[in-house]
């Protein structure tokens, strides 16, 4: 049966400040060293009347390589990010430090601390970022991509608790901001990223402190089963599965996603889904294609061309605030009124597991 998605293919986010007049929020600054080639895939929190950023950044040492013909861009020689930090009294215009916060000092995350995401919990502020142990451009060792947790309280100084995620390639990781399931502690996750296999997953855990811990083994009987009770997967046949974007925002219908599209091309676009609000690994809807796609210059052209990635999002007032990293290069915001990108998904809340009539 063919289903009519004429509504919500039309939601669309505006980007800053409007769609004939778009522009970052963020760009690289030429006199600092470690991040004079790009800021971009940020991670976002309100703290009081902050609004607090850390972002990923290549530094001027970055060369370009041979072209690589499976993704856009280039392999790049000394490809190592650290992570920086900006504020904010507005959530649009940014005033970023001189130090990175987070370096590579770590045998886990001594070749990048990529793709930071920020969880409020408790008193804490919880950081999630994609470590790596060797270079990605080294063809004779593959690199361990990973998820490790930094902690904070001030954004002054940070503590690293090293590895959390499963023994696997994974990242793009985030924690619930509340507690689900019953009272315990969510972690959403991208296992297999950048493949096929691709999906986004839910865990859950008695505590904070089993977050930490990462015992051996602990990961294996998750492993065995995140695909097929994965939040978000994608069809055999497509290029790229999805990766989460910016953590869980809750809401009063359920767990709000905003994620990279699954793909067939070589194309980063932004997609939101819904999730059940007590067992957020059950989806409720998703959008049926892109809600942002690469459209202006400072999205299509830079390191890695036609990349609109939603590392960070947050609700402000009756306002969706989407920040994303544009091209691999500069930081991007667009916006919507939160009702609307509710009442859009509301539209497929009965076809979301319908994937063949998506795809005919």
């Amino acid at each position: 049966m063919k289903k009519d998605f004429q509504k919500s293919e039309r939601f669309h986010l505006t980007r800053y400040p409007s769609n004939e007049d778009a522009r970052p929020v963020l760009t690289p600054r030429s006199e600092i060293g470690w991040e004079k080639r790009a800021v971009f895939n940020p991670g976002i929190v309100q703290d009081g009347d902050l609004f607090r950023m850390l972002y990923r950044t290549y530094p001027d040492k970055l060369k370009e390589k041979n072209p690589r013909l499976t993704r856009p861009g280039f392999y790049f020689d000394n490809q190592i990010s650290s992570i920086g930090y900006a504020q904010s009294n507005d959530g649009k215009k940014f005033e970023a430090r001189k130090e990175p916060f987070i370096f590579p000092d770590t045998d886990y995350d001594r070749y990048g601390c990529e793709d930071p995401r920020i969880t409020k919990f408790g008193d804490t502020f919880y950081i999630t970022y994609t470590a790596i142990d060797s270079p990605i451009s080294d063809k004779t060792k593959k690199p361990n991509i990973r998820i490790a947790l930094a902690t904070t309280k001030d954004f002054l100084s940070v503590k690293k608790h090293g590895l959390i995620g499963p023994p696997v390639r994974s990242k793009a990781a985030a924690l619930f901001p509340d507690l689900v399931s019953g009272g315990r502690v969510g972690l959403a996750l991208t296992i297999s990223s950048d493949s096929t296999n691709s999906h986004v997953a839910v865990r859950y855990f008695d505590s904070i402190e089993e977050v930490l811990e990462n015992k051996e083994g602990s990961w294996d009987f998750f492993l065995q089963t995140s695909v097929k009770t994965a939040l978000l997967t994608t069809a055999w046949w497509l290029h790229r599965g999805p990766e989460l974007g910016a953590p869980p925002i809750k809401t009063d219908r359920g767990w709000l996603f905003l994620y990279s599209a699954e793909s067939m091309s070589d194309t980063w676009t932004v997609s939101a889904a819904l999730a059940d609000m007590h067992e957020p690994h059950k989806l409720i809807a998703k959008t049926s294609g892109y809600i942002l796609q690469p459209v202006t210059e400072y999205e299509r052209d830079g390191l890695v061309p036609n990349v609109t990635f939603p590392s960070g999002a947050m609700i402000v007032g009756d306002e969706l605030f989407v920040y994303y990293g544009a091209a691999d290069t500069v930081i991007g915001l667009a916006t919507c009124k939160v009702d609307a990108i509710l009442d859009a998904l509301e539209t497929f809340r009965e076809n979301t597991r319908d994937e063949d009539e998506y795809f005919p």
